[in-house]
């Protein structure tokens, strides 16, 4: 019997699974959200059940709800150093939350860890919006009933509810389309997004202008207070990977692997640090209607 031909093919055999080894997707550590700050009665819906939020504790983000009940008020961070103020009866869903791995030992929390695609849908409340410096190709995409914005800055106000949606970038840019049968609109530093619903078969009702400097009250005094808030809970904690150790602990966190398998560089871990202690000054209660007043 000739061995040749039956080495050729074990060598191809092979050589076909390095290659696709090679080939095969990279997994990333999941994706977490810390909760940097709570007041009163604020739950989560993992999916799977609903608990009670509480400062300090720690989730896999995708896929989640948060929402916050009357005179009730949350901060959130997630590992993009993204950080998120919730304030009174608000519900969002992270309907995507997907973040490359990363070096533990960067330099830099105020620069984006890694690459990350987000893409929270604002049921209803209001939501303000801090975000480290986004490293190129990172999205960040925020829905409400009546409109789809993808956030290029640093902070914003999103509003919803029932007719209307509020979008204020405090700083930074914003491309915003206010339905299917919308066009895009780019809507600059230190303006609003005002959108109503439109008759049947019609186009959705569109305002652009710039964030009003007085009124009833300081209108861009009560954006501010919204991204500083959520400004103060991003600084508050970083994020770093670590290598878990023994494959039987149980932690907060889901264990996945960098190239798909443990013995490369072990079981992969997403880890908040904070950087001081958890108390940030918690902005006063306000009704989200006063930021609709004509």
């Amino acid at each position: 019997m000739n061995p040749r031909p039956i080495l050729r093919f074990l060598a191809a055999t092979l050589c076909a699974a390095a290659v696709a080894r090679a080939d095969a997707p990279k997994k990333s550590p999941t994706s977490k959200l810390y909760v940097a700050d709570q007041v009163g009665d604020t739950q989560i819906d993992t999916g799977t059940e609903i608990d009670d939020l509480t400062k300090k504790s720690v989730y896999n983000a995708e896929g989640t709800a948060i929402e916050t009940k009357a005179n009730s008020n949350t901060s959130v961070v997630l590992s993009n150093g993204t950080g998120i103020y919730f304030d009174v009866n608000t519900r969002v869903q992270v309907r995507t939350f997907r973040q490359d791995a990363f070096k533990p030992d960067r330099s830099d929390i105020e620069d984006e860890p890694s690459l990350s695609n987000t893409h929270l849908y604002v049921n209803h409340g209001v939501i303000g919006v801090s975000t480290s410096k986004h490293v190129a190709g990172s999205t960040t995409v925020y829905e409400t009933p009546l409109a789809t914005a993808t956030i290029r800055g640093r902070q914003a106000v999103i509003l919803s509810q029932d007719g209307l949606t509020v979008i204020s970038m405090v700083q930074g840019e914003a491309t915003v389309q206010a339905g299917p049968l919308d066009r895009p609109h780019q809507v600059g530093n230190h303006q609003q997004i005002i959108i109503r619903p439109g008759k049947p078969g019609e186009p959705n009702i569109v305002e652009i202008r710039d964030i009003p400097d007085g009124g009833f009250e300081n209108e861009i005094s009560w954006l501010e207070e919204r991204v500083l808030t959520a400004d103060a809970a991003r600084k508050l904690v970083y994020f770093e990977v670590q290598v878990r150790k023994g494959s039987s602990d149980v932690t907060l966190f889901d264990p996945t692997t960098s190239s798909g398998s443990d013995s490369d560089s072990g079981v992969k871990e997403i880890v908040p640090v904070p950087v001081v202690p958890a108390n940030p000054t918690v902005q006063p209660n306000v009704s989200p209607a006063n930021l609709t007043r004509g």
